[in-house]
């Protein structure tokens, strides 16, 4: 079994993996917009080949200024027959010839008759990657209803105050997190440095600075902050949360109804946003704003030691 990144050339063959052909082209489509837009790139994207035929492929994705895949985009192997072998194969070369020391996976549950879901599951935990937090996937698309700001709070963006403002408010924000992956990246790294490399890979979404913004109280006490983004898929709310002694307020509303204005302001016309399945505050939040569930997620974590 060979396992290599593909050639431009390939492509339509590299798309040609599923027997059915809406499939194919749907992906074609999708692979084709990802190269122009560089979130992937034709050496990002691996197949495993044996006798002259594709049996698994694997596509890795990243942030646009980022150099390194981040992670696993697509991964599709023979799941009715040896999908433990080809998909270790392709893992572990691709990941080889990447030369990566970490990656993730995310995995959706969009639906019950997602056939290979366990087998995925199988696969992942078989070749070393931990379940590092579970979220709900929630959508907002009432373009229709008015959004209200807010009326008791003020808002400033990183443009008056500055980044270093605003790496010591995700300082303040994430401590008492109920995000296991940022509790798992703060056991690591420490409180301070993991907000700095937070803030680092927030940089790297597309947005304007007048978009990212601290709350304040008329007091001027810092309430917490909002990082509404786009991504390939659009637009999103890249971080929100409120300082651990001003929670119980109901101040998370206040943000999130912000954020949603601002991109709505833009033209966005579907939002969407990930939660830890524990954090039962920005659920309530996401709910009272009108955001709908779409999916579930499974985020997986490989570290290479």
């Amino acid at each position: 079994m060979d396992i290599r990144p593909i050639c431009r050339e390939e492509l339509e063959t590299f798309a040609s993996f599923s027997d059915r052909a809406d499939l194919n082209e749907h992906f074609f489509t999708y692979l084709k917009d990802m190269w122009a837009l560089v979130y992937v790139r034709p050496e990002w994207c691996f197949v495993a080949e044996e006798a002259g035929k594709f049996i698994g492929r694997i596509v890795y994705w990243s942030l646009r200024s980022l150099d390194k895949p981040m992670l696993i985009d697509i991964l599709e192997v023979p799941w009715s027959q040896n999908y433990i072998e080809v998909g270790t194969n392709l893992l572990q070369h691709s990941l080889v010839q990447l030369q990566l020391q970490s990656v993730e996976y995310d995995l959706d549950c969009t639906s019950s008759d997602f056939t290979s879901l366990q087998k995925r599951i199988e696969l992942f935990e078989h070749f070393g990657f931990s379940l590092q937090r579970e979220t709900i996937r929630f959508e907002w698309k009432d373009t229709q209803t008015q959004v209200t700001p807010s009326n008791r709070l003020t808002f400033r963006s990183i443009e008056e105050v500055g980044e270093d403002a605003f790496i010591n408010a995700i300082i303040q924000v994430s401590s008492q997190t109920l995000d296991r992956s940022i509790l798992h990246n703060q056991a690591e790294l420490g409180q301070e440095q993991e907000a700095t490399e937070r803030f680092k890979l927030l940089k790297a979404l597309k947005y304007q600075p007048r978009w990212w913004q601290l709350a304040y109280t008329d007091e001027q006490s810092l309430i917490g902050l909002i990082l509404p983004a786009e991504n390939d898929g659009g637009p999103i709310i890249g971080y929100i949360g409120v300082v651990p002694k001003h929670r119980g307020k109901g101040y998370v509303n206040d943000l999130l109804l912000q954020a949603t204005l601002t991109l709505k302001s833009r033209g966005a016309t579907r939002i969407r946003s990930d939660t830890d399945i524990n954090n039962a505050p920005m659920i309530r939040a996401f709910q009272s704003a009108g955001y709908k569930q779409f999916a579930s997620r499974r985020q997986y974590h490989y570290l290479i030691r």
